[in-house]
């Protein structure tokens, strides 16, 4: 097979194209996310592989080789890659996200999160947790690389529901009677909640100016990590993760 060399081949401009705008596609640069994305049924629409770690991916992975694939050089693969160490293949995969009709397990309400640091970091998290739904609000893509990078994984093991505006969340979750409970500076102490008995759902919000003032008229409660020396918060993604573990041990 022909190796690409140049930058402005087809294949490689397309793929270049995806990282600004993928919609439903994702780029993966890292060979366990790869797997992760294929184990959790999302496919592989092609992989671009680096001339002289062919011969490691087709012994190592040759799942990867099923489908189709091309062979680029290694000045093609770091034009298209965003790591700065890249481990020689890119895949693009279809990610596929469907709305939850319904709902079984506690889950998340992000709000105007715009750092996919925090996103990422929150989506991993969850992973770990019963909180398998995630409602995204005009938050930042998950399909964003940062994001993805950040969840290790997580978001093949969730289910992202993003929403354009929160009028478009609040018509989907009309019908819903489950309880909300928000995070807040001015909440009650998390630490002296007790275990809830049915599925309910955490609200994040955005980093500097919280959660809205329409999703907190819903809260059934409203809780707080406190604080010690003075500090006023954590960031989105600490403070959600800390909130998360707590809620899913509580005896």
């Amino acid at each position: 097979m022909e190796t690409i060399t140049s930058n402005k081949n087809q294949i490689v401009q397309k793929t270049i194209d995806i990282k600004k705008n993928g919609e439903n596609l994702l780029l993966l640069e890292n060979i366990k996310l790869i797997c992760e994305a294929k184990n959790a049924g999302h496919k592989v629409k092609y992989v671009l592989i680096e001339k002289k770690k062919f011969d490691y991916f087709k012994t190592s992975f040759h799942f990867v080789f099923e489908g189709e694939y091309h062979i680029v050089s290694e000045s093609v693969l770091s034009k298209i890659c965003d790591t700065k160490s890249p481990q020689g293949i890119v895949a693009v995969v279809e990610f596929h996200s469907k709305i939850a009709n319904k709902i079984e397990d506690n889950f998340l309400v992000l709000e105007n999160l715009q750092d996919p640091g925090n996103v990422g970091t929150i989506i991993r998290s969850a992973s770990g947790t019963s909180f398998k739904n995630i409602f995204l609000i005009n938050c930042v893509s998950f399909l964003n690389q940062k994001v993805v990078r950040s969840t290790m994984g997580g978001i093949f093991r969730e289910n992202l529901f993003s929403f354009k505006s929160l009028d478009e969340f609040l018509k989907y979750f009309k019908d819903k009677d489950f309880p909300l409970i928000v995070a807040d500076m001015c909440g009650e102490n998390l630490f002296e909640m007790k275990k809830m008995k049915e599925p309910f759902g955490l609200v994040i919000g955005n980093e500097g100016n919280g959660v809205s003032c329409e999703l907190k008229k819903l809260a059934t409660k409203t809780v707080s990590i406190p604080m010690k020396n003075g500090l006023e918060s954590l960031n989105a993604g600490v403070s959600c993760s800390i909130i998360t573990y707590f809620l899913d041990n509580l005896k």
